[in-house]
């Protein structure tokens, strides 16, 4: 179920073809804790996350923090900084394109950085960049 947090911070791309899809209240409550507790641990200022969610991406090093700590925390991204797409897919909102969401997330998981912070901050760039659906918090 955490997994809906994962993909609230990376379900999202500025586009006309974009649609939203909505999260269930309880998977709102839990985005908003690990938005907080992320933003804590890692320092990072929320104009840096609000730039973040319309597509500019600063090489900012508390982002990148974040975004692993927002993926470890929902359950996608491994201690080991591996993606679980199986984890993500589960954790879809049924009107979420499933098959494109695999496909897309097979190849932003070979995306790799320096260290794990910057290999889920290249994976979340990825899907960004990748996917045409948000969803709302």
């Amino acid at each position: 179920m955490n997994s809906f947090v994962f993909l609230c911070f990376v379900l999202s791309v500025a586009g006309i073809e974009a649609h939203t899809v909505h999260l269930p209240h309880s998977q709102k409550e839990k985005a908003h804790l690990h938005i907080a507790e992320c933003m804590k641990e890692s320092g990072v200022k929320s104009e840096v996350l609000a730039e973040a969610k319309k597509g500019v991406f600063e090489d900012d090093e508390a982002l990148m923090k974040f975004t692993l700590c927002f993926f470890q925390k929902s359950g996608i991204i491994s201690e080991e900084g591996k993606l679980n797409v199986a984890e993500a897919l589960a954790k879809l909102p049924s009107d979420v394109d499933k098959k494109h969401a695999e496909k897309l997330l097979e190849e932003c998981k070979k995306k790799t950085g320096k260290n794990h912070a910057d290999t889920a901050f290249e994976i979340y760039k990825c899907y960004y960049h990748g996917t045409k659906e948000h969803i709302l918090l």
